[in-house]
């Protein structure tokens, strides 16, 4: 029996001990981050917008920062430095796990409260200086779990790296492995194992702009997403799985947390 099929449909651990978990049923968050990309001097043949402006201006900049001051939908913002941008960027599941600090330039960031973020978006996206705006839903899994080991999906795109590659999906064998050396850890709270149709439905509820949709779940793995009763166990996780086969990450445990 395929061990990603195991658990009761409640979000507790039942009295055997059984894991893994189904995913919550939520919530689904309605706050998020965004990222305002700015004019360069070579960025009109990546922004549209940004053809024959030239680099942002100090003036373009206090306009913004005023507009930005003034959208009651955005809660917090600032200037990042390009690793800053990129940590937000890195959310984009199309791009994110491909993009390095060197090919971001200096913008804005920042929070977002709920609300209908169209209207903000297009608002920025009119002012000079600004070569995109564009905005995430923050993950369905912050705050439900700390860390996440992905399995194998059928097609290894998308940032899945060489262990990969060739081989498909992991099997059912290479689940149960898997799952007995986290489980038998101390420090482990819960187990959740999420399936590539919820993983879509998670990956278009961040990239709510240009949805993927469902239609390439080949593309997207099976993953346990892991809470934590005791920091220390992710290291005891990465190296309990380390070499494991059946694995997509070359670093076998990822961390599930805000940028």
């Amino acid at each position: 029996m395929a061990v990603l099929l195991l658990g009761a449909v409640s979000d507790s651990r039942d009295e055997r001990g059984q894991w893994p978990l189904p995913p919550p049923r939520g919530p689904w968050p309605e706050t998020g981050t965004f990222l305002l990309h700015l004019c360069q001097d070579t960025s009109a043949e990546v922004w549209e917008w940004c053809a024959g402006g030239g680099a942002v201006t100090d003036e373009e900049r206090w306009v913004i920062e005023r507009t930005l001051a003034s959208l009651p939908e955005v809660t917090s913002y600032g200037r990042r430095t390009p690793e800053e941008m990129l940590a937000i960027a890195r959310q984009d599941h199309r791009v994110g796990d491909i993009l390095t600090a060197d090919l971001m330039r200096e913008g804005y960031g920042g929070t977002l409260g709920r609300g209908d973020w169209r209207s903000p978006l297009r608002a920025l996206a009119d002012l000079p200086g600004v070569g995109a705006p564009i905005a995430y839903r923050d993950d369905f899994w912050w705050g439900k779990a700390d860390v996440s080991v992905a399995l194998c999906p059928e097609t290894p795109i998308y940032g899945f790296t060489r262990p990969c590659e060739g081989r498909g999906r992991a099997t059912d064998a290479e689940k149960e492995a898997v799952f007995d050396r986290i489980r038998r850890l101390p420090g482990i709270e819960k187990i959740y194992a999420e399936d590539p149709a919820h993983a879509a439905k998670a990956r278009d509820h961040v990239s709510w702009q240009m949805p993927f949709g469902s239609d390439r779940l080949d593309d997207l793995p099976e993953t346990f997403y892991i809470k934590l009763a005791d920091p220390g166990a992710a290291a005891r996780i990465e190296k309990a799985v380390a070499g494991m086969s059946g694995l997509a990450w070359a670093r076998e445990v990822t961390p599930v947390a805000a940028p």
